[in-house]
Formats: C-alpha cells, sequence, structure tokens
C-alpha cells in the first residue's frame, strides 16, 4: 500500500473547512481533519477528508500536497512517504520488542 501510495498522482489542494473528531472519552480533546478541494488531472474537482488530525483547526485557504488513486480520485494520501516510514518503523519496533520479550520468558 505505502508503495501505490508513492505512484499515485499528486495534486494541490486547498483547506475549504475541519471536521471534529473526539479523541478522548472526557469529550475535550478533539482532532482536527482537513476538507480538501482539489483538481484532478481529469480536470474534475473533488473534496476530500485529510488523513493528518491536528490539535487545531486547518488554516481555511491553506494549500496542502495529496495523491489520489486515478481510478478513485476521492481515495486520497495528505501523509508525506517518510511520516508512513516512522509509522511502520515504530510499529515494527514494537511487534519486535514484544516478540523478544515473549520469547525470553520462561516456558512451562
Amino acid at each position: 500500500y505505502f508503495l501505490m501510495i508513492l505512484l499515485w498522482p499528486r495534486a494541490t489542494g486547498t483547506v475549504t473547512g475541519n471536521v471534529a473528531d473526539l479523541r478522548s472519552t472526557d469529550g475535550n480533546e478533539y482532532a482536527y481533519f482537513p476538507r480538501i478541494e482539489f483538481q484532478a488531472a481529469s480536470g474534475k474537482t473533488y473534496e476530500v477528508l485529510g488523513d493528518i488530525g491536528l490539535n487545531d483547526e486547518w488554516p481555511i485557504g491553506q494549500s496542502i500536497e495529496l495523491r489520489y488513486r486515478t481510478s478513485n480520485p476521492n481515495h486520497t494520501s495528505t501523509a508525506k512517504w517518510w511520516q508512513r516510514l516512522i509509522f511502520a518503523a515504530v510499529f515494527i519496533g514494537f511487534a519486535v520488542a514484544c516478540w523478544y520479550a515473549w520469547s525470553g520468558m520462561p516456558q512451562d
């Protein structure tokens, strides 16, 4: 999936709004995801929800680079390749640490 996204076309979109997503059980913490309008290479305009949430609202009118699937331009990714790589490395590191801790436990 990660490599497929690198092959998707790029576009520059504009933040047109924010969608708040509750991030805590006490109802006080939100992540704000940008609503982005962009034009695909076909010339058609799309409005999508970004996949990176912030603690504060995204500035309306801000330009944001994204990649989109040609066969379905509503399927986008706003994350940079290095952000996805860091996430993958942390996940793999955690999995290896858990396996290492589990394999060192005495077996009955």
